[in-house]
């Protein structure tokens, strides 16, 4: 009897496929965040192992690995104000941060004063189902916000 292995071989085959992507897209995110480039720290951005980077089915990989880590980052002027435009964009965040708390803030209080005039309703009507009906006509109108937050009569 002969062993079908197709399927496993074309399974083994996309396992490579993904894994030679990951490492091409791991190798153009370091050379773009000017990372260092070398086997350890593409094995790690790309969640391969060693032994796959120095296997000689993707020998185009470790050359081209290589021909980077000898080139190395060159720091840029952008490396240089780094500082100044992290604290910028932290500083942006912080205003969209604030500009979202006070959004939220007045949400929470239009939502609290339509609960107030929802639980004066209830109360209303609460009242009005167990009282006779001849005392139902004594009743005073309550106003939104008379029995207090939360409170019902």
């Amino acid at each position: 009897m002969k062993r079908n292995t197709k399927p496993i071989v074309q399974l083994a085959a996309e396992k490579s496929r993904r894994a030679r992507f990951r490492v091409m897209a791991a190798i153009t995110m370091m050379q773009a965040d000017r990372v260092p480039i070398n086997f350890n720290t593409v094995c790690h951005a790309a969640r391969v192992s060693k032994t796959f980077l120095y296997d000689s089915k993707h020998a185009d990989l470790a050359e081209q690995i290589r021909s980077l880590r000898q080139l190395g980052p060159a720091p840029t002027a952008r490396e240089t104000t780094g500082a100044s435009k992290s604290d910028s964009a932290k500083d942006a965040q912080m205003v969209r941060f604030k500009e979202r708390i006070k959004t939220l803030e007045e949400r929470v209080r239009v939502l609290q004063e339509e609960n107030e005039v929802l639980y004066g309703k209830l109360s209303q009507s609460s009242l009005a189902h167990t009282l006779p009906p001849q005392s139902q006509a004594k009743l005073p109108a309550v106003a939104p916000g008379a029995c207090g937050k939360g409170m019902t009569r």
